[in-house]
């Protein structure tokens, strides 16, 4: 009857903790999961949730012993809905991304940073913080200054099951211009289509379109 009404005491009175608690412990054990049978680049999810998940379990055990000593119900709950609230959008603010969504029937695609103009004018928003483009074609045009933001993700078509990348600068009339380089994998001639030489030919056709 103890170790009953225990229990009830870590569940009940319900705020937004008890609910957000189980269920950040749930992704956190399927983030390990993945990331131990995946890939390599999987290992960022745990690297990521876990510490969330534990900072929100002390949260969760603060919330206990805050409800049965010092706050009143009403109270806790409007602050800890203006924790997560606050919480959730620096999350996003921090994980912003700015992706490029590709369409085309070629086998690669080349993202050139040689545009005069302000191509984030041609994103759009998604969710608080993120945005994207959706492009039709393999070859897109940025302007020169969004070669430093490491935060474009470029997504080729979805029956695209794997995929080469290459980042690298190409001199072209006089100018160097920075480029991203994507190659649709397991064709019989991947590797030829993976050398400079041919990476090459490529953009100076692409640059002369």
């Amino acid at each position: 009857m103890a170790t009953l009404k225990t229990l009830k005491s870590w569940f009940y009175p319900v705020t937004p903790l008890t609910v957000v608690t189980p269920f950040s412990v749930v992704i956190a054990i399927y983030s390990i999961y993945l990331g131990f049978t995946l890939e390599s680049p999987a290992i960022i999810y745990p690297i990521i949730v876990v510490p969330i998940t534990a900072f929100i379990v002390g949260l969760y055990v603060l919330d206990r012993i805050l409800i049965k000593k010092l706050f009143s119900y009403y109270i806790l709950i409007i602050a800890e809905l203006v924790l997560l609230a606050g919480g959730y959008l620096q999350i996003n603010y921090a994980n912003n991304t700015t992706h490029i969504h590709i369409t085309t029937d070629e086998d690669y695609i080349f993202v050139l940073f040689d545009a005069h103009e302000n191509s984030m004018d041609r994103f759009k928003k998604k969710g608080f913080f993120s945005k994207e483009l959706l492009i039709n074609g393999n070859i897109i045009h940025l302007d020169s200054s969004l070669r430093y933001r490491y935060d474009i993700r470029v997504f080729p078509p979805d029956s695209w099951m794997n995929s080469y990348e290459e980042r690298g600068n190409y001199f072209y009339e006089g100018d160097t211009i920075p480029y991203i380089y994507k190659l649709r994998s397991r064709q019989a001639n991947e590797y030829a289509r993976t050398q400079q030489t041919y990476i090459d030919s490529l953009l100076t056709l692409a640059l002369q379109k």
